[in-house]
């Protein structure tokens, strides 16, 4: 503030006499702070602060830098911290500390107050007063810094003189606090592009992922990273979501990314999938002849033509062929030996088609040996159409609560401890050789056999990148972190209905959140049920 005083004695005296002011304020604020900190055994000095606020701020090159950094961001954060630690040590008896706080909170939304009426002052008239202000912040400051990490005060805001635009879009903004973000976007179909170089996606599937992508950009990235979408979340939708307490991190336009890339500083790229030789189905086949032959129960093969010469070998009736580089049940065909398989757009992987009684997938993350190495973290409970595809997945606290009695005697005494006796150290050494890191799942199902024995696949398919299963694990951690969700799609005009009637009767129990935007999805809305 002195710095202000002495860098620009031009500007208007009732600037300067205000900014005189708050800096009288802000030392009858240190002297307080200072004879509690006493009276607590505590001497100004002890605990290091940081020179941030100053780094931001003194290179400032007008009074409204001025006001833009210093009253309208950090101060204006004061107006939740403040109020916030009043409430916490009147709750705890330091009625003395809280009175203290009680009149800096005062005293902040007068300081609040000042900068907004100078921005009013000196932006164009055309402009929001929110316009104005955080476009004239430049990275790495940006309007997170204006909110606490504390309960959004929109009370105080609107004392200071804040329009309801302006406290509406802070609270719904979003970015990093000062680590470089990791850049994270929602490639569905990187097995597809992975094999054929240069394939375009159909309208129809781009479509697809621009609807689903708001479950993924919900789920995989933290608060402190970007997400590129296909279509920028509405702020209508970006409320309905804050009513349960999701909220997007800063979002960008997916294409946009390489110019993302070159004028940000950014930690890594975080796609849903990255290339890798593990993407293909002879991936998944590779695992399971890595795996002691007696927990392997159903055959498989990778045939490039005619598979009848294997099926002959084996007992089973019906088949199914999975083209290596199919994705989310794509490229999936059902045969029998009775009708053989007419397509020859090989390779396939192929194996039995049995009686699955449950679709379930082992989630794990392998990060590098000092950071954990590789990590089971959970079980999912998938369903899948009868061509295969994706329909839901389930994650509970209790990955075995509601099963039948011999199903969850199966995954409880044979499936998880054959899983990390055998199947881990298998799998360590594949993702090691293709030097692997990140999000993967393992599908797995239990089947009855002809005799109406209860039977575990254990690898069905590997799945080295996010999958659905995953991000209803992260959404459960952040909604129900000890019940269950379920995570599913819906039509558009089921969706509506849904957040129409949702609006309607707000205090309804167990209302699905409806995750995607069903003003702007094509095919399929995204939403999760808190069971």
């Amino acid at each position: 503030m002195a710095l202000a005083l002495l860098k620009f004695p031009d500007a208007p005296d009732s600037f300067r006499r205000g900014v005189l002011h708050t800096l009288q304020e802000e030392q009858n604020h240190t002297r307080w702070y200072i004879q509690r900190m006493k009276e607590c055994g505590i001497t100004f000095g002890d605990i290091p602060v940081s020179p941030m606020i100053w780094e931001h701020i003194a290179d400032m090159e007008s009074p409204l830098d001025y006001v833009s950094r210093l009253s309208l961001t950090f101060e204006q954060a004061n107006l939740d911290y403040a109020k916030h630690y009043a409430g916490l040590l009147e709750n705890v008896g330091d009625l003395k500390s809280s009175k203290i706080l009680g009149k800096i909170y005062h005293d902040e939304i007068a300081h609040v107050g000042h900068g907004l009426k100078w921005l009013r002052h000196w932006k164009e008239s055309a402009r929001s007063d929110w316009d104005a202000w955080h476009q004239r912040l430049s990275i790495p400051l940006t309007p997170m810094r204006a909110k606490g990490m504390a309960p959004f005060n929109e009370e105080g805001r609107r004392k200071a003189g804040l329009d309801e635009e302006f406290i509406a879009s802070l609270k719904r903004f979003q970015s990093s606090r000062g680590r470089s973000p990791d850049l994270c976007y929602f490639n569905p179909f990187a097995e597809v592009e992975l094999a054929q170089p240069g394939w375009t996606i159909p309208r129809k599937l781009e479509e697809l992922a621009a609807d689903l992508e708001p479950a993924f950009a919900l789920a995989a990235p933290s608060q402190d990273d970007i997400v590129l979408l296909r279509r920028p979340p509405r702020d209508q939708h970006r409320d309905d979501l804050a009513r349960f307490g999701l909220a997007f991190p800063e979002t960008a336009a997916l294409q946009d990314l390489e110019k993302i890339k070159a004028e940000r500083k950014f930690g890594s790229v975080r796609p849903w999938a990255t290339p890798t030789p593990l993407l293909s189905k002879a991936a998944t086949h590779e695992l399971r002849n890595r795996l002691p032959q007696d927990i392997v129960p159903l055959p498989s093969a990778i045939c490039e033509g005619d598979p009848s010469e294997f099926t002959a070998l084996h007992p089973y009736q019906d088949w199914v062929a999975k083209q290596l580089d199919g994705a989310a049940g794509r490229g999936l065909h059902r045969f029998s030996k009775d009708a053989p398989l007419l397509s020859s757009k090989g390779p396939f992987l192929i194996e039995p088609w049995v009686r699955k009684v449950r679709e379930f997938s082992f989630l794990l993350h392998r990060s590098p040996a000092a950071e954990g190495g590789l990590r089971f973290l959970d079980i999912v409970h998938q369903r899948t159409n009868p061509a295969g595809q994706w329909e839901s997945s389930e994650s509970r606290a209790k990955h075995s609560q509601d099963l039948p009695p011999d199903q969850a005697e199966l995954l409880n005494r044979t499936a998880l401890p054959t899983f990390k006796a055998a199947l881990l150290p298998a799998l360590e050494s594949l993702l090691a050789e293709n030097n692997f890191f990140g999000p993967l799942g393992i599908d797995s199902f239990f089947y009855r056999d002809d005799g109406d024995h209860l039977c575990w696949q254990p690898v069905v398919e590997l799945n080295a990148r996010w999958t659905m299963g995953r991000l209803a694990h992260q959404l459960r951690l952040k909604l129900a972190p000890h019940g269950s969700v379920v995570l599913s799609t819906i039509a558009p005009h089921e969706a509506k209905e849904l957040l129409s009637l949702g609006k309607k009767s707000p205090g309804r129990n167990n209302a699905p959140i409806i995750l995607g935007d069903p003003t702007q999805s094509k095919a399929r809305v995204p939403i999760l049920s808190i069971l």
